[in-house]
């Protein structure tokens, strides 16, 4: 039998390891909220890809018809992903006619999809602020990024490719 004297112990005593633990707990409180703001951040760059492709797709609609067109199949926009946290595109009332499309122009806008937020505002911003005719549009992206939100986060790209944040729900 092996005895160990006071002195050679080998470990941690149970102070030192509640230090750790405080330690850790002061490091997560002070993440913690910049991790929610980030992580809205990261989901806005889903507005600003969905525009931007609507963007290209109004362009390229453009330069075959001399028109643009409130409407999403028409330019061959369909989005992608088992989550969505933006409705993008026009009202249906916007999905104006042009002379030569005998295409599809029904979908005017994609709704969010598995969205887990709701923020006050989402459906009524994006009836509101869109407008289309046929040289000049105005597409929009509104949708909640996170859980608490008072407004709905709001993108809109225009036809000379200015892209705004008209309201920011961080």
């Amino acid at each position: 039998m092996k005895f160990i004297k006071l002195g050679q112990q080998k470990g941690f005593t149970l102070i030192e390891l509640m230090i750790v633990v405080g330690i850790i707990g002061i490091l997560v409180a002070i993440a913690a909220p910049n991790f929610s703001r980030y992580q809205s951040k990261a989901r806005q760059s889903e507005a600003k890809i969905a525009l931007a492709a609507v963007y290209g797709g109004e362009k390229s609609f453009y330069s075959e018809y001399a028109s643009y067109i409130g409407s999403m199949e028409a330019i061959g926009y369909a989005p992608e992903g088992q989550r969505r946290f933006y409705a993008i595109g026009w009202s249906g009332a916007q999905a104006n006619t042009v002379t030569g499309f005998s295409g599809n122009s029904s979908t005017p806008s994609y709704a969010t999809n598995n969205n887990p937020y709701t923020c006050s505002g989402t459906a009524a911003t994006l009836g509101a602020l869109l407008a289309t005719d046929s040289q000049s549009f105005i597409a929009v992206g509104v949708g909640c990024v996170r859980e608490g939100a008072t407004n709905s986060d709001s993108w809109n790209i225009t036809d000379t490719k200015i892209l705004t944040n008209n309201v920011i729900a961080l």
